[in-house]
């Protein structure tokens, strides 16, 4: 029997666990919205109050949202240094090293341009929210706040838009919209 809870619970998943086990017996528990503002000590009261494992871990609203739980990056991330290995498996799965290499080549020589621009932050969308992908960066999980973070993200859908509404020939060659040429 998986419990289910809530990582913004907090301390109080404590209460909740040790209550869940007393009348029904856990072998688990699944810890979920790990996406948001929590940085997992639900994650600690659970395996302390009922000394059974975290199995999985919910980082969206989706299915291949959940996730295996490791503990030592949970760790990583209650102390806020980040969960560097789970940011490379993301970006992993969705960018092939080709296609890496490929864009990584388009920045070293200054090719980059907007449709390249509109495919990483597409890319990054698909890891999740930009306030989730940030909290996996060392030292990021406490340095912007989440009005900050919806600030930013807010001004990449602008900046989306405004891409979306180039002609072919200016998305792929920026300089044409400069008007100082000096």
């Amino acid at each position: 029997t998986l419990l289910v809870v809530d990582a913004m619970t907090g301390q109080e998943a404590a209460s909740l666990t040790a209550a869940f086990d007393n009348a029904v017996g856990i072998s688990g528990a699944i810890l979920t919205k790990l996406d948001g503002d929590s940085r997992g000590g639900a994650a600690v009261s659970v395996r302390g109050v009922s000394g059974k494992p975290i199995k999985f871990v919910g980082t969206g609203e989706k299915t291949p949202d959940l996730e295996p739980f490791y503990p030592d990056r949970m760790a990583s991330r209650i102390l806020g240094m980040g969960d560097v290995i789970s940011l490379v498996e993301k970006a992993a799965a969705e960018v092939s090293d080709a296609d890496a290499a490929k864009m990584q080549k388009k920045m070293m020589d200054a090719s980059f341009d907007f449709d390249d621009f509109l495919k990483q932050t597409s890319l990054v969308s698909k890891m999740g929210s930009l306030a989730g992908v940030a909290k996996m960066i060392p030292g990021m999980a406490g340095a912007l706040s989440n009005s900050k973070m919806n600030e930013v993200e807010k001004r990449m859908k602008k900046n989306e838009a405004m891409i979306n509404s180039m002609t072919k020939k200016e998305r792929a060659n920026p300089e044409l919209l400069l008007t100082d040429r000096s």
